[in-house]
């Protein structure tokens, strides 16, 4: 069984490593790359790749034509919003900060699966969110950025990045039960992609600045955390389960932090890393269920939470 086990942890830990440094060349690229323009050439490479990985493993399966206003409803929430927040809030703040606030997803999933699906109010989940909300007080309080102004604003487009994905988690759920993962996030792709064509039309970009660095970035974005890191996660997920494989989601602040420390030279304060940490260990709490109700959750696809960076 351990051996069995092998591939799907390191996919998982790759995974998790992948859409961790993601954040780094967010931060790198936006620079030069106004933001939609940005995921706009991240994501065509993504399609062409997801293209393959889509007909390879599902060529027979069809799409029904009652099925499409979802699918491009949800890729517009999941790719063409999220990503224009995320990529604008990255710019404002450093990528260390706003890997940490995006790590609050699972939490406020959960608060909106109590709200809109009348999820069950339980003492953990209770506790899980006020320690989530202490993590966040302290990582968006002790942010030190050169201007409060840019920083507040860069605050304001990741908690809004985090909204976008909590409603592309719903819109997504229902599709879960006709359609595998690998078929919902091609579609998806596909239609948020071209979502995000006439964004692109509002920027003005300086060609004359990108370099080699900028390219590579891109096509790190493009090819690995928007198509293969995501096939590996449906990969991890299949072997280990939903609620085993979400916890290694935990990994993805820590990642960048590190990263963002050595790479891009950013600092963290204690109160960030303690906040970080308040975050994680939430999210950690309330995933952690008896042994029967957590097989129970593997069982149950349409309880999946993918959070792509």
């Amino acid at each position: 069984m351990a051996k069995n086990k092998t591939l799907p942890l390191m996919a998982i830990i790759v995974t998790s490593i992948m859409w961790g440094l993601s954040f780094l060349s967010i931060k790198i690229t936006v620079d030069v790359l106004p933001p939609m323009t940005l995921a706009l050439t991240r994501f065509l490479i993504g399609s062409v790749v997801l293209s393959f990985i889509y007909m390879l493993k599902e060529k027979d399966k069809k799409l029904n034509k009652e099925d499409i206003p979802m699918l491009a409803l949800s890729g517009f929430i999941g790719v063409s919003a999220y990503f224009y927040f995320e990529n604008n809030g990255v710019k404002l703040i450093s990528a260390s900060s706003a890997s940490m606030i995006i790590a609050v997803i699972p939490i406020f999933t959960l608060i909106a699966e109590i709200i809109v699906f009348k999820e069950k109010l339980t003492m953990k989940k209770i506790i899980s969110v006020i320690i989530s909300f202490l993590g966040v007080y302290l990582i968006v309080g002790f942010i030190s950025e050169t201007s409060s102004v840019s920083s507040s604003k860069g605050n304001v487009f990741m908690f809004a990045a985090v909204i976008a994905w909590v409603a592309y988690t719903i819109t997504t759920k229902p599709l879960y039960k006709k359609y595998s993962q690998i078929a919902i996030v091609y579609f998806q792709t596909l239609f948020g992609t071209l979502f995000l064509v006439p964004f692109v039309f509002f920027e003005t970009t300086n060609w004359s600045l990108v370099n080699n660095t900028i390219i590579l970035n891109v096509i790190y974005l493009g090819v690995f955390c928007s198509a293969i890191a995501y096939y590996l996660y449906i990969y991890a997920m299949d072997h280990l389960g939903v609620s085993t494989t979400s916890l290694f989601l935990n990994l993805l602040p820590v990642v960048t932090v590190i990263g963002s420390y050595f790479i891009l030279g950013e600092k963290v304060n204690m109160y960030q890393i303690i906040g970080g940490a308040l975050v994680i260990f939430a999210v950690y709490f309330v995933n952690t269920k008896e042994k029967n109700l957590e097989e129970n959750l593997v069982k149950e696809d349409d309880n999946v939470e993918v959070v792509e960076a």
